[in-house]
């Protein structure tokens, strides 16, 4: 259903004017549909709002302005179009009726009303785009959007590429070799990259990845020296604790026989060998050396890269710093620290539980690196394990969280379309939500916390009930998923001290701050990581960084701070987030910087900036 240009059908919508267990979604989906193709194409700020409900959302990603924004309540969605509906230049809405992405009926949060999904797609100034709706009758049975994300999908005449480029068939082609066409494609990569993406992980691959289908010519460094020993460094009980669709990576699936939750060694080895399916860039012992420099006059860096060794100078327009959410190991700084005569480490440094079997090991903190350190000390015959827990943690099983997870990310569901509507939710709508609903996860959970408070552990759902999908998007600490660690617990082979944190070492053990003593061989420090804004403080300086906004966490929108969009400094970006967070926003992320290099764009490092706008 194309709604032509200039259709002047009146804005409605649809009263509901049958059971909601027998509602047809097509018919309130094409009438939805209209009304926002009218309100569009005559750029009626107010009858766009007014398709939402009182306290709906507004996502845009690059569509209206070249920012990612999401909007609460018909006044700021109102407001937000009134300088903005007429530039984005939207026309041809289209519903979209694919196999995944028809419209389709749904229980709607928080009460479980029957309501619509719809996609669709249409045009607009910047290039192609698609939407995602969520509609549920009102109080009056008119259907309108709790949700709507619209969406900037390409750049009209620069497409994301749906193959690898330079592999296609060439046989029988005089004078064309495909390997040598590579070898110098990487060659001319390798001397003048657009993109400098720093770190060699999950993140900075999918990024590089999307940057090479949207041909952005992106170098990868990582100061390992294998792609993947970020993971292998890690403690050896490690597994992923979402499921395999959730962290799948960017255009390449799992085989069909892979495990639910990938453990340390297979997650690193598996980044290894996409570096080599997806054809990417990759310098290994390189490091980014201090203090590069901006040129704003040509707009590019002077950059060093520290090569096996070796300094080789490139000039990209652009870096993007993806080493990590999480920057540098974060130790507390305790009195009397060289008294204690045993090994003290943080938990990046934890090698497995063997040798401590027959001693007493402490470890303080209480997030998922420590139940998973104390799990693997307690089953490798450690004399006695101690967590210290200085507040109170958001613990729920494993299993609970990852019902939602199969749900959002369904075996049977091709992933961009599982991404596509996991991105079209607003964080800030899901937050209210969550809390709103907190009194079910308390109930589903009530076994596993009986065995956790009895061991002593605080409990809570975050400060105001958000939970722990919102927790990892704001602190990304502060909870744990669990699977055996709490009846370890509750049957006392891992002890909890909480409320409480160091007050100082002695030559045998720790005091806390209650003046209580524990006695300890070892103790691991499972207290998380510098941010990564300050941990690149230094290479960066702070002529750059005290132009740079914060990073990770989210803005009173609910969006990532200073994340896939301008940090603040030109020609500066940061990748962070999970597995599903650098994969969906890679896009928008390569977008800006390919309108940019095509000369869409102005760009001078602070946030929706453009030409003619």
């Amino acid at each position: 259903m194309r709604i032509p240009r200039g259709h002047e059908r009146p804005i409605r919508l649809i009263s509901t004017l049958r059971p909601t267990m027998n509602l047809d979604p097509h018919p309130v989906a094409v009438d939805w549909l209209a009304a926002l193709s009218a309100a569009v194409e005559t750029t009626d700020c107010d009858a766009f709002a007014k398709l939402f409900l009182l306290d709906g959302w507004l996502r845009d990603v690059l569509v209206f302005t070249w920012d990612i924004r999401s909007l609460e309540g018909r006044e700021k969605i109102a407001a937000y179009l009134s300088n903005t509906l007429a530039r984005s230049a939207i026309t041809g809405v289209k519903l979209d009726e694919g196999p995944f992405l028809a419209p389709r009926p749904r229980p709607m949060s928080p009460d479980q009303t029957m309501g619509v999904e719809v996609a669709f797609t249409f045009d607009c100034a910047n290039g192609d785009g698609r939407g995602h709706a969520r509609i549920k009758p009102d109080e009056n049975g008119k259907y309108r959007a709790m949700a709507l994300m619209t969406e900037l999908s390409d750049l009209r005449g620069h497409e994301e590429l749906d193959t690898l480029p330079l592999r296609d068939d060439l046989t029988g082609i005089p004078g064309r070799d495909m390997q040598r066409e590579f070898n110098q494609w990487v060659a001319q990569v390798e001397d003048k990259p657009y993109a400098l993406i720093v770190g060699g992980g999950q993140t900075a691959l999918q990024v590089a990845a999307r940057f090479k289908q949207m041909d952005i010519p992106a170098l990868v460094v990582e100061r390992h020296a294998r792609v993947g020993d970020s993971w292998r460094k890690r403690y050896p009980s490690l597994t992923l604790h979402t499921v395999r669709k959730h962290h799948t990576l960017l255009y390449q699936p799992y085989p069909s026989n892979w495990p639910e939750f990938t453990p340390r060694d297979k997650m690193a080895d598996w980044l290894e060998q996409y570096v080599t399916t997806q054809d990417l860039v990759v310098w290994t012992n390189a490091e980014l050396k201090v203090k590069p420099e901006y040129n704003p006059e040509t707009k590019d860096w002077d950059v060093t890269i520290l090569r096996e060794g070796f300094d080789v100078k490139l000039r990209p327009s652009h870096i993007v710093l993806a080493t990590g959410t999480l920057g540098e190991p974060y130790i507390p700084i305790v009195p009397d620290v060289e008294r204690f005569q045993g090994p003290i480490m943080h938990s990046l440094q934890y090698g497995g539980g063997a040798p401590y079997a027959g001693k007493k090991v402490v470890v303080v903190g209480a997030g998922n690196s420590s139940i998973d350190i104390c799990q693997d000390l307690a089953l490798n015959g450690a004399a006695s394990v101690t967590m210290v827990q200085r507040s109170s943690t958001c613990v729920l099983t494993r299993e609970y969280v990852c019902q939602f997870l199969r749900a959002a990310f369904p075996e049977d569901t091709p992933l961009p379309v599982a991404d596509f509507k996991w991105g079209a939710l607003p964080v800030g709508l899901l937050r209210k939500l969550t809390i709103a609903d907190q009194q079910s996860a308390w109930d589903a959970n009530k076994e596993l916390h009986d065995k956790l408070r009895k061991g002593g552990v605080q409990l809570s759902m975050g400060s105001e009930g958000q939970g722990i999908y919102i927790l990892s998007l704001e602190r990304l600490g502060g909870y744990w998923l669990d699977k055996g660690g709490a009846d370890l617990i509750a049957d006392g082979r891992i002890k909890v001290r909480s409320g409480v944190h160091l007050e100082k070492f002695t030559e045998r053990g720790i005091v806390l701050s209650d003046g209580s003593e524990l006695s300890a061989d070892a103790l691991v420090f499972a207290t998380g990581y510098v941010r990564m804004r300050e941990t690149n403080a230094e290479i960066l300086g702070s002529d750059v960084m005290d132009q740079v906004d914060q990073v990770y966490g989210l803005d009173d929108e609910g969006e990532l701070n200073g994340s896939y969009r301008p940090s603040g400094y030109p020609g500066l970006w940061f990748a962070t987030g999970d597995f599903f967070v650098s994969r969906f926003m890679s896009k928008p992320l390569a977008l800006q910087i390919k309108a940019i290099q095509v000369g869409l764009l102005d760009h001078d490092g602070r946030r929706a900036r453009s030409k003619g706008k």
